[in-house]
């Protein structure tokens, strides 16, 4: 009975022992691992990225749809190369209408020619009106003996402001405004506003192709010109 009883303590000591080793291992084999806060999904080394995949792998469908949207595009492109249409061109100075003549005719392009008018933008500078008018006529022969132009405007609402010039861009009008400034030493204001004027229209009356007009273009001084370029339909 003894041999019995201390067979059973034993077998009971080797089942806690045998137990407590295997939750050990279990535990530490089922460590947590934590993975870095990305958005993108994570692959086995065992797997292939999709970016990977070898180009003999591609469907002979999407190398073919590919092609055709390639080839759409450059039609496309070839179109709208060989859309003909027609111009218009309005200049406002004499030596500009002068320079799209000599242009179109060098093109031997068919236009006719229309006087008409329309409102452009002008900006104006002035040096604001001094206390008396004896004070202004001072300031013009002051700017008169540094060779620049000016006038006292006599009008009531502008009554003894000083004229310095019209000018058509404000480009222009700003460099001008800058010289005189650093030339005489008066404060010039720039006045912006519309004006009604003579303008020269000319409306090609044959098909363009966008090469032609290009090479049209490039004979005209844009920078210097003021003129107005538009496409239109035929």
């Amino acid at each position: 009975m003894k041999w019995l009883f201390l067979f059973i303590v034993l077998l009971n000591a080797a089942f806690l022992s045998w137990h407590s080793f295997v939750q050990d291992t279990t535990e530490r084999t089922t460590e947590v691992v934590y993975a870095p806060p990305v958005s993108e999904k994570v692959y086995l080394l065992s797997e292939r990225v999709a970016n990977d995949v070898p180009q003999e792998l591609v469907s002979s469908d999407q190398r073919v749809s590919l092609e055709e949207a390639l080839k759409k595009a450059m039609d496309q492109s070839k179109t709208d190369q060989n859309i003909a249409f027609c111009a218009r061109i309005e200049t406002e100075k004499t030596e500009d209408a002068k320079q799209v003549v000599q242009a179109l005719t060098a093109f031997n392009w068919a236009y006719e020619k229309t006087e008409v008018s329309g409102k452009r933008s002008k900006f104006w500078l002035y040096i604001a009106a001094p206390e008396t008018p004896e004070m202004a006529r001072n300031i013009v022969s002051d700017l008169s003996s540094k060779s620049i132009d000016s006038f006292v405007i006599n009008r009531a609402e502008m009554k003894n402001r000083i004229s310095l010039g019209l000018y058509s861009s404000s480009e222009r009008a700003e460099q001008a405004r800058q010289r005189i400034q650093d030339v005489s030493g008066y404060q010039v204001d720039i006045y912006e506003h519309l004006r009604t004027v003579p303008l020269e229209q000319f409306d090609v009356t044959q098909s363009i192709q966008e090469k032609e007009w290009e090479r049209f273009v490039s004979r005209l001084d844009l920078s210097k010109m003021m003129i107005k370029l538009e496409k239109k339909s035929c």
